[in-house]
């Protein structure tokens, strides 16, 4: 496509005020929404450089920044600049028919026939549907504009094979054109050759001249016209890149940063000279908002290892304390990679972890740590063991972030602050929003600290996830409490594990359980992430096999070339538990076996874990108990914990709990919760008492007990993969013996079950067809929520994509990151139950505590909500979201519930406010149509 490159004008005068021949049109307008008046799409081109050069010189470390040079064939000055350049054409296709037709209602108001003025002199002209902007969006405009506007810039024309996704150009338009989270397919040949044919919101005449004019004006004024890149860059680098450019995108977008930066004078000039001036501004203006926005310079800090091992407290006799001692003293690794630590769990390995992290930062001049627990739990208690340590571990300015949804719920001074209006379209205000929030912002800031579930939707074809890769890459991932899975979800880690070790992360896991091929094959994802990142110049073939990981101790796979070294520590002393398995079975009538079954083996002297499946069995359980209990005056405590109480009340049983549970009790008590607290509770008791689990919660579970009995059959609430796992599990602790020792076991049962030719088999059936990604539902509904797994969503692993990024987004139709994060259970929705009295809401039926009104207490508004949070199952939220939950029939008139101003903050939007006593019961309203009741055993479903 050849487009001409002569001069034009665009306004009254064919001369700018500075004297110079007017090249670009300044009616072409970029911004307009919360603006005094429209913003000048080249002035936005400028801003967004401007922030993706100070993004990538702060955030992007330098061993990323020389690879991409490298793969570019640019120096690393000339490659930062070129792709500045690049980031500032993410909105090129804004220079559209479709996009300049497109205007909010408002905004059409303001600047009535604002389009039809540009079309009046005849130059601008557009075929068939040109104006239809849901066909050609603006992102997708550029990505089929750019490569013929860069093949004219000089970049590579050629093709082998004839396919467009080798050109460098197109490669580049495929990148940008995905910038709002969202990849387009792959351009043809035909379309190479005739894009407006095909996609009339190119426009014709003027559009096309004005496209190249604003490029190669952007292009000289940030690269000075320097030399063009000769190499594509590779999947895992694209992600890097579009990432920064993502978030340059959000930030140039702020209107207090564009009110602050325009010059009027300049914008109706638009010459070489006043968009100089221009970049100089925002250059400075980004530099400030990119340090403030927590994203600044961090590094791992040269500290001392005993300093270190003083601050983590070890104490010196424990295991923790000789492995971390060990990480510290010996010869430390050349350029990061992966530690495979095995260790006993509890806080203590945290800090490991957080010790190791620190040995991998230093060598891989990391810029931070992503912490991922195995759930919310110990969220606050991790972080404050990480902001203990942070100031021993790194050095620079940087920020410690909770991903959680309610984590500022702890008091106003962990609130989240509001976040800047920004000059988007309607639909894009709310995804770049909530990547502004602390919340998101801690996959961007020097320390992040989320659940593994989080960190999973890197690699699942969701939106942003390229600003998700990026916010990982060049940290150190740490994750505790690594398990053999059912093989959809060990193989989404294993794809984590690859993906980061091609975008050179080191990856710290912990864990206690893992063995055999449950380890061999995170080692090998890791091993092949590597094998990726040094094609073809430093890696000579095949890494050597994985050794089998010492327990205690750790693997290490070097980031370098893969190899595999392993690291023992001396055994500790064996825990021997009596093991006793009882199969219960359904009959008609009375309580149920299982809760005869719990009832009979918790009395006695001594305290009782009993563990259930499910909130909903755990109340009944706990029910059945009180009852039996009183009746035979049975010593001791009953006590209930489980994640559906209110979130204050919570924090009130965890410590009554604590203080009746961290010395072992001899009277008798009983503790009934759900596996999230069973396996993580640092009590001991004399009996545990569960349902039949996979093996890695058995022995969680069995772990604080000295009498283990596990109760098997029944039905499950879980995929058949699982129930074969539970068979495995039974089987192997039949033929096993009524004596379990801890840990000596724990390897040999683990391979017994993991490394079984089902299970094996069933790992690498999800591994062979990647492209199978059917949604699948059984007849009856009852697992529609479970309708991808991690198979049929992962995304490629960074050597599959052969240079066509559409693969990382591609994924069925309609289906959103709210449906797959939920499907997947990956997301919590919330419930606050409220007291209506006329119409006022409040948070207690004595109308004491009201609810606070968002406009007026801001972030501590919104850390009062919080504590009054339930956490509820993401597939009870209702059809329609919160604005189904909030309609009129509810919430018209209430003065302090306003749906706009509760939608409006992205951290409210999964909670659903449910009105206590609208069908005249106190105790009881509705979620959607699903009716919800509050007990004293908490959050109950009643229909």
């Amino acid at each position: 496509m050849e487009i001409s490159a002569e001069t034009g004008s665009s306004g009254a005068s064919p001369l700018c005020r500075h004297g110079r021949t007017r090249l670009l049109d300044t009616r072409l307008w970029g911004k307009q929404s919360k603006l005094t008046q429209p913003y000048p799409v080249v002035c936005h081109l400028i801003d967004t450089g401007a922030y993706f050069a100070e993004l990538w010189e702060s955030t992007v470390g330098p061993f990323q920044r020389a690879r991409v040079a490298r793969e570019l064939g640019l120096s690393e000055r000339d490659a930062a600049r070129e792709l500045a350049f690049w980031a500032a054409l993410h909105d090129v296709g804004k220079i559209s028919p479709s996009y300049q037709h497109f205007l909010s209602t408002e905004a059409r108001k303001k600047y009535p026939e604002r389009f039809e003025r540009l079309l009046a002199d005849g130059r601008y002209r557009h075929g068939r549907y040109g104006t239809d902007n849901r066909a050609g969006s603006h992102g997708r405009i550029t990505h089929w504009a750019l490569p013929g506007i860069f093949e004219q810039l000089g970049y590579s024309a050629t093709a082998p094979g004839g396919r467009a996704r080798t050109l460098v150009g197109h490669a580049v338009g495929q990148l940008l054109g995905g910038h709002h989270g969202l990849f387009h397919p792959r351009m043809e040949r035909r379309q190479l050759r005739s894009p407006e044919t095909f996609l009339p919101q190119l426009g014709l005449g003027e559009w096309p001249e004005q496209r190249l004019r604003h490029v190669r004006m952007v292009r000289t004024l940030i690269t000075d016209d320097g030399p063009v890149p000769t190499g594509m860059l590779p999947a895992e680098l694209a992600v890097v890149v579009l990432g920064v450019v993502m978030v340059a995108d959000w930030m140039a977008s702020d209107t207090k940063s564009i009110e602050s930066v325009r010059c009027l004078a300049d914008e109706a000039c638009c010459c070489d000279e006043a968009l100089r001036q221009h970049w100089e501004r925002v250059r400075e203006t980004a530099r400030e908002r990119v340090g403030k926005q927590a994203l600044g310079r961090c590094g791992f800090a040269a500290s001392s290892g005993e300093e270190l091992l003083r601050t983590a407290g070890f104490p010196d006799s424990s295991v923790h304390g000789r492995l971390a001692r060990r990480l510290l003293t010996e010869a430390g690794p050349a350029q990061g990679g992966m530690l495979l630590v095995s260790a006993p769990a509890g806080p203590a390995r945290r800090r490991l972890g957080m010790v190791a992290a620190s040995n991998l930062g230093r060598a891989s001049k990391a810029r931070g740590i992503a912490l991922a627990l195995p759930d919310e739990m110990h969220l606050d208690d991790a972080s404050k063991e990480l902001a203990s340590l942070a100031g021993t571990l790194l050095e620079g300015s940087g920020m410690l972030v909770r991903l959680h949804a309610l984590s500022f719920d702890a008091g106003p001074e962990t609130a989240f602050e509001e976040v800047p209006e920004l000059s988007l379209a309607p639909e894009d205000q709310a995804v770049a929003k909530k990547w502004l929030t602390p919340q998101r912002r801690g996959w961007l800031a020097s320390l992040g600290v989320g659940v593994l579930d989080q960190f999973l939707l890197a690699v699942l074809p969701v939106p942003d996830n390229a600003v998700r890769l990026f916010g990982l890459s060049e940290k150190v991932f740490v994750v505790d409490d690594v398990r053999p899975q059912e093989p959809a979800l060990h193989q989404l880690l294993c794809l984590l594990v690859e993906w980061l070790a091609a975008l050179g992360t080191s990856v710290v896991l912990l864990t206690d359980t893992l063995a055999g091929e449950s380890a061999d094959r995170l080692v090998k994802a890791y091993q092949s992430g590597v094998r990726v990142a040094r094609r073809p110049k430093t890696w000579e073939g095949g890494a050597p096999p994985s050794a089998e990981l010492p327990k205690p101790g750790w693997l290490y796979v070097d980031g370098l070339d893969g190899s595999v070294t392993a690291v023992a520590d001396e055994a500790p002393e064996d825990s021997v538990l009596s093991v006793s398995l009882l199969e219960v079975r359904p009959r008609p009538g009375g309580t149920g076996p299982y809760v005869d079954a719990v009832t009979d083996r918790s009395g006695g002297t001594g305290s009782t874990l009993v563990c259930c499946d499910s909130v909903e069995e755990a109340q009944r359980t706990f029910t059945a108990i009180e009852q039996h209990r009183r009746g035979h005056a049975t010593p001791g405590e009953v006590r209930l914990l489980h994640q559906r109480f209110r979130r204050h009340h919570f924090r009130e049983l965890m410590e009554e709990c604590t203080a009746a549970h961290e010395n072992p009790a001899r009277d008798g008590s009983v503790l009934v919760t759900t596996p999230a607290f069973a396996e993580y509770l640092p009590f001991r008791f004399e009996r545990v008492v569960t349902r039949s689990a996979p093996l890695p919660s058995l022995l969680a579970r069995a772990s604080h007990g000295r009498c283990l009995t596990i109760l098997d059959g029944g039905e499950h609430a879980d995929s058949p993969m699982d129930r074969a796992l539970r068979q495995h599990t039974v089987q192997a602790l039949r033929s096993h013996g009524p004596q379990l020792r801890l840990p000596g076991d724990t390897a040999r049962l683990i391979r017994q079950v993991y490394d079984s030719d089902s299970y094996l088999a069933a790992f690498e059936d999800i591994r062979a067809r990647p492209d199978d990604r059917l949604l699948a539902a059984e007849a009856e509904g009852h697992e529609a929520w479970l309708l991808y797994d991690a198979r049929r969503a992962g995304i490629r692993g960074p050597a599959d994509v052969h240079g066509d990024l559409y693969e990382l987004t591609w994924t069925e139709h309609g289906l959103t990151e709210e449906r797959l994060a939920a499907t997947m259970g990956f997301e919590e929705a919330y419930v606050l139950f409220i007291h209506l009295r006329g119409m006022v809401a409040f948070l207690d039926p004595e109308g004491k505590e009201e609810v606070p009104r968002l406009k007026d207490g801001g972030g501590s508004a919104v850390a009062a909500l919080a504590r009054h949070a339930i956490p509820v199952p993401p597939q009870w939220v209702p059809e329609g979201g919160l604005s189904a939950q909030m309609d009129r029939k509810r919430f018209d008139g209430v003065e302090n519930i306003k749906f706009r101003q509760w939608n409006e903050r992205t951290w409210l939007n999964r909670v659903f406010p449910v009105v206590l006593g609208a069908d005249g019961d106190p105790s009881t309203g509705f979620l959607g149509n699903m009716r919800l009741g509050l007990t004293r055993t908490g959050l109950i479903r009643l229909s």
